[in-house]
């Protein structure tokens, strides 16, 4: 056959094409792996009374913003976010609707980019492409979690985060230990319905 290539190398290209030319955006803002700051929660009108009120949700706002890194890590490693403010704001914003819809999204992109050509990939993708295809069916499941009606906590959530947007450790974007992206989106999986504890690294390979 010419190329080399297969009729289910083929038809998996071209479903990854088809879906990938149907999207309307590239990999949403709130996943981004260069860290761009997200969408900007809505206020709460129970979290102000008056223009004082609101004047302190909106600084509170600004230093959740600021500090996102640092306290999607803490929510990470399973800190309580009822303890901080700013924890708790950056722990609604990862339990949102928008948010699960967000990274529904980016799981859904993230394997239709991994069944492109290795060529087309490079140009269009920096993730690892083998990675994603040992992580699918973990990955698959993740997604089938965030669509269903059930509540997750922000533990998992900001472990799928940190997966997803730190281009410069997490396995989903570097080379790693075999089946570490596996293993860490189960880890994250579990951290939606219960808390976890410890650090979770990022395992590279050497």
């Amino acid at each position: 056959m010419k190329g080399g290539s297969s009729p289910n190398a083929n038809g998996q290209h071209d479903a990854a094409t088809k879906y990938l030319n149907s999207q309307e955006c590239q990999m949403p803002e709130t996943v981004d792996p260069h860290g761009a700051w997200p969408y900007m929660m809505p206020l709460d009108s129970s979290c102000y009374d008056g223009s004082d009120g609101r004047a302190n949700a909106l600084r509170l706002r600004f230093r959740a913003a600021i500090h996102r890194t640092k306290l999607t890590r803490a929510l990470a490693e399973g800190v309580d976010p009822s303890t901080d403010d700013e924890l708790a704001l950056r722990a609604r914003q990862l339990t949102s609707e928008r948010s699960r819809k967000a990274f529904v999204r980016s799981l859904r992109r993230t394997i239709a980019e991994a069944h492109l050509p290795a060529r087309t990939r490079a140009r269009v993708s920096i993730i690892d492409g083998g990675a994603v295809r040992d992580a699918e069916a973990a990955i698959a499941e993740m997604i089938e979690r965030l669509l269903s009606p059930l509540p997750v906590r922000a533990e998992g959530m900001a472990m799928l985060e940190r997966i997803l947007t730190n281009a410069d450790a997490s396995p989903l974007y570097n080379r790693s230990e075999p089946g570490a992206l596996r293993q860490m989106i189960r880890d994250a999986a579990a951290a939606l319905d219960s808390w976890q504890s410890g650090l979770h690294e990022f395992p590279l390979a050497v």
